[in-house]
């Protein structure tokens, strides 16, 4: 199964490199460019033998990702709150000094830098448990599916670190000026993360039942 797999595979090989981009390389990138969803994913071909058994890893994997999907829009809906005396920077200006307003800002920024320390685990744990199994398959598309998803936890990785650093700001200090920073950082990190794991879900689901036998 695994022969055919990399015969059907290596014809497009040259064509197909997805190389990781160095992290120094985001560093100074405009937050608009820091996404997931540019070009062609490489697609993982039906697997032979897939029983239902081994679709409950994929299962698994979806569960994870609507937990901390459910987290983020949690912080999604702090921020509403944060804005519903007024959308606008002078609107929250105005009703900077509120002992409400205050908290709920300096809330965002402890969440976000909460959650950031949560996905960050999340990405350790595939990259150093997980996708070794996977490469040691010798199946050439699924091999370029993770590369793929090891640049994409980069850009993430990215935006964790700026929102941290975002985050521990408004914390420090709960500014008009800071919590739109944040927000604009989070709101670019949820968009992101939504891609990011949907491919996931839909490329690795059945090979995560086959090959890696702790999920």
């Amino acid at each position: 199964m695994i022969l055919s797999l990399t015969e059907q595979s290596s014809k497009n090989m040259e064509n197909k490199v997805w190389p990781v981009q160095p992290q120094k390389s985001l560093r100074f990138k405009p937050l608009a460019e820091l996404c997931v969803d540019h070009g062609e994913r490489p697609k993982m071909p039906a697997l032979d033998g897939v029983t239902d058994e081994h679709k409950k890893a994929g299962t698994h994997l979806a569960a994870i990702h609507r937990m901390h999907l459910r987290d983020m829009n949690y912080i999604g809906q702090l921020i509403e709150n944060v804005k519903s005396g007024g959308a606008s920077a002078a609107a929250l200006a105005e009703k900077i000094s509120t002992v409400e307003l205050t908290e709920n800002m300096r809330q965002f920024g402890t969440l976000c830098g909460r959650e950031c320390q949560v996905l960050n685990f999340h990405h350790d744990a595939e990259e150093q448990m997980v996708f070794p199994q996977l490469e040691q398959q010798g199946i050439i598309d699924l091999s370029l599916i993770v590369a793929r998803l090891k640049e994409e936890h980069l850009v993430i990785h990215e935006l964790l670190n700026r929102l941290q650093d975002a985050a521990n700001q408004l914390v420090a200090e709960q500014t008009v000026e800071n919590f739109f920073t944040t927000e604009a950082l989070f709101l670019q990190l949820l968009k992101v993360v939504k891609s990011h794991f949907g491919y996931e879900e839909t490329e690795l689901g059945d090979a995560l039942g086959k090959f890696v036998p702790f999920i």
